[in-house]
């Protein structure tokens, strides 16, 4: 039997169909009126029960205006909270000759919460990174290494300090090159937004934006999910981000082109995060109390600087033309 919502009888709860019998007996005892049951089991099933049969129907339920469907499911708040315990199982089970693998551990979930934490709110594993444009963002992710770097690297003395009975484990120096680089890394995160918006309030030259489609079709990127907001280039929604996007202009006239300011600061920010953590695996392999991180070297603190610098302004620097005016 299939009902008009095309329920066929195999896929009617079984203890609806027993019961359809005895529903049925009485409803011709009463001169077989017809009875409409909400199935409290069944989240949006109705039963229609009469003498000739019954029937099973799907109901709708509106939503309120404006409602949206969250992202956040149970077990990104399960998972944030299992990496939470894993924290302090490593405290407590963590000897102190295992400090380097429990650095690494530590990093590893910090990237974990990081990656769930985006997914949740996004909907994208890399959603930590996607900025105001729905694109993977450069700055966002070398802001998020150094402080995933950083803060397990304390997190670490910390314990370290704490298995050696230390009177004051939270007694660690942070050095001062150490703070600036954060805040190099800081300025390039929020100035980046600043020049895109005042880009955003500029037209673009129609030409301009005939051509910047025109790439991104060579380049097999779905248009149909692609906007222009004045000479910038931006997705419809974070799930068109693309690790691609690290590396691709954001304007109109550079859209299609490998942007070489941005692979410059991305091989910069490697190697020196690679070289940082180095020097943290150096420490970390003592047998010494942890009392102060490794000092951020001026030759490399420069190179940072002069690296963020020229990815401002080379972001700063006019890609695309302007409307001629007549």
């Amino acid at each position: 039997m299939e009902s008009p919502n095309g329920l066929r009888g195999d896929e009617i709860p079984s203890v609806v169909r027993s019961g359809c019998s005895v529903l049925r007996l009485l409803a011709y005892l009463n001169f077989c009126p017809t009875y409409c049951f909400l199935l409290p089991w069944a989240r949006g099933v109705r039963l229609r029960v009469g003498c000739g049969g019954y029937e099973v129907s799907t109901i709708s339920t509106p939503q309120p205006e404006g409602h949206h469907q969250t992202l956040w499911r149970g077990w990104h708040t399960a998972s944030l909270l299992a990496i939470l315990v894993v924290f302090i199982a490593i405290e407590v089970l963590a000897a102190p000759s295992q400090r380097f693998s429990a650095w690494l551990i530590i990093m590893a979930l910090l990237i974990s919460f990081a990656l769930i934490a985006g997914h949740g709110i996004t909907g994208h594993w890399l959603g930590l990174l996607i900025d105001s444009r729905n694109k993977i963002s450069l700055s966002r992710l070398q802001m998020l290494g150094w402080t995933i770097i950083i803060l397990s690297a304390f997190l670490t003395a910390v314990m370290v300090n704490l298995d050696l009975r230390q009177s004051q484990p939270l007694a660690i120096t942070v050095p001062p090159e150490l703070w600036l680089l954060m805040g190099i890394t800081t300025t390039s995160m929020v100035g980046s937004p600043l020049i895109l918006n005042a880009k955003k309030s500029r037209e673009a030259a129609e030409a301009d934006k005939a051509r910047a489609l025109s790439a991104l079709i060579r380049q097999q990127v779905d248009t149909a999910r692609i906007a222009i907001l004045g000479q910038v280039v931006v997705n419809q929604e974070p799930a068109s981000a693309r690790l691609s996007d690290l590396f691709r202009g954001s304007e109109t006239g550079n859209v299609g082109q490998l942007d070489v300011g941005k692979l410059q600061m991305f091989f910069f920010t490697v190697i020196l995060m690679l070289a940082y953590s180095a020097s943290l695996a150096a420490v970390f392999r003592q047998s010494e109390p942890v009392t102060v991180l490794p000092v951020v070297d001026a030759g490399m603190l420069a190179l940072l600087g002069i690296s963020h610098a020229g990815y401002l302004v080379n972001k700063a620097v006019p890609r695309s033309s302007s409307p001629k005016v007549e």
